[in-house]
C-alpha cells in the first residue's frame, strides 16, 4: 500500500469516527463538553481580571442563574399584559368553534406529555454543565495532564487551535447579521409606532441569532394576535417586515458565516442542511462543527504524513 492509498484510508476513518462521534457520542457528553469549553474561556479571563478559577467559575455561575432568574422574569413582566388582553379575544373564538378545535387539543395533549421527560432531561443536562464548570475549574491542570496522554491529543488539540479562531470569525459575522436585522426592526417598528422601539429591535435580533429559534419566533405569535385583534393593516406590515428579516438572514447567512468558518458559502450551507439532516436541530452546530473538525484533522494527517505528490493547499477549501 503506497502513501497516497494509506492516506485515503485515514481521511475516510477520520470522516467516519467523526460522524460516530457527533451522532451517538457528543449527544452522551454535551454537557461535559459545554463545561470544557466554557473552563476554557474563564482560563483566557482570569489573567485579565487578576482572580484564580475557582472563585471566577462561581462567580460565573451565579451570573448564569441571576442572568436565567432575569429572563425569566423579564419574560413574565412582558407577556403578561398582552396575555391578559388576548384571552377575552381567544375565549371568545374558542367558543365559537370550539368543535373545530377538538380534533387539534387532543394530539397536543399527548404531545404535551411526550414533551415533560424531555423538558426534565434539559434541566438535568443544565445541572451537570454547572456542576462540571465546578468541578473543571478545580482540576483544570490534571485533566488537561490527562487529556494530552490520550492517544491522538496532539493533533487534536492542534486542530482545536484553529477552530477556535475559525468560531471566533463566526461569531464575528453572527454579530453583523443581528446588528443588521436589528436595524430593520428598528426602522420598521419605529413606523410602526412601537413604544421602546430600539430595545425591541435589539430584543428581535438577539433571538433571531438563537439557533432554530429565527425571527418567526417573535413575529409569528404577533401576526396571530393582530389577526385575532382585526388590525389587518398591523398584519400586513407584521408579514412584510418578517418576509425582509427573513431574506436578510437567508442572503447573508451563508457568505458571511461561511466566511467566518473558511469555508465556501455552498460548502457552509451544504453542512447546515446535512446537519439538520443526520443530527436533528442540534445539526445547526454539529454540522459546521464537523465539517470543520474533518477538515482540520485532515490537514493535521497531511502535515505528518505528506502524500506523494505535494498538495497544493494546506486547507480544504482552498
Amino acid at each position: 500500500m503506497n502513501q497516497r492509498t494509506k492516506l485515503y484510508f485515514q481521511k475516510t476513518a477520520i470522516l467516519l469516527a467523526v460522524y460516530l462521534g457527533l451522532r451517538f457520542f457528543l449527544p452522551i457528553v454535551l454537557p461535559f463538553f459545554l463545561a470544557w469549553m466554557t473552563v476554557g474561556f474563564l482560563v483566557f479571563l482570569k489573567d485579565k481580571l487578576h482572580m484564580r478559577l475557582l472563585p471566577l467559575s462561581v462567580c460565573y455561575i451565579l451570573l448564569f442563574l441571576a442572568l436565567s432568574c432575569a429572563s425569566v422574569l423579564c419574560g413574565w413582566y412582558l407577556l403578561y399584559e398582552p396575555c391578559c388582553r388576548l384571552l377575552p379575544v381567544c375565549q371568545s373564538y374558542w367558543e365559537q368553534f370550539s368543535g373545530y378545535f377538538a380534533w387539534i387539543t387532543q394530539p397536543l395533549s399527548g404531545r404535551l406529555v411526550e414533551t415533560l421527560p424531555s423538558a426534565f432531561s434539559c434541566m438535568f443536562g443544565i445541572f451537570l454543565y454547572l456542576l462540571s464548570v465546578l468541578l473543571f475549574a478545580r482540576d483544570w491542570d490534571r485533566f488537561h495532564r490527562l487529556l494530552y496522554k490520550l492517544p491522538f491529543a496532539e493533533p487534536v488539540f492542534h486542530a482545536g487551535r484553529r477552530i477556535i479562531r475559525c468560531v471566533k470569525g463566526w461569531m464575528r459575522a453572527q454579530l453583523r447579521i443581528m446588528a443588521v436585522i436589528s436595524a430593520e426592526c428598528a426602522v420598521g417598528y419605529f413606523f410602526l409606532q412601537i413604544p421602546g422601539f430600539l430595545f425591541w429591535a435589539a430584543l428581535t435580533g438577539l433571538v433571531d441569532a438563537l439557533p432554530v429559534f429565527g425571527t418567526g419566533t417573535v413575529f409569528f405569535p404577533w401576526i396571530l394576535v393582530a389577526v385575532l385583534q382585526k388590525r389587518y393593516r398591523l398584519t400586513l406590515w407584521l408579514i412584510l417586515l418578517y418576509l425582509v428579516t427573513w431574506l436578510t438572514r437567508e442572503l447573508l447567512e451563508p457568505k458571511l458565516l461561511g466566511d467566518g468558518l473558511g469555508l465556501m458559502p455552498i460548502c457552509f450551507l451544504m453542512s447546515v442542511i446535512a446537519g439538520l439532516e443526520l443530527f436533528g436541530a442540534l445539526g445547526l452546530f454539529t454540522g459546521p462543527f464537523g465539517v470543520l473538525l474533518i477538515r482540520e484533522l485532515w490537514v493535521e494527517l497531511e502535515t505528518s504524513a505528506p502524500p506523494e505528490k505535494p498538495w497544493p493547499y494546506a486547507s480544504g477549501d482552498e
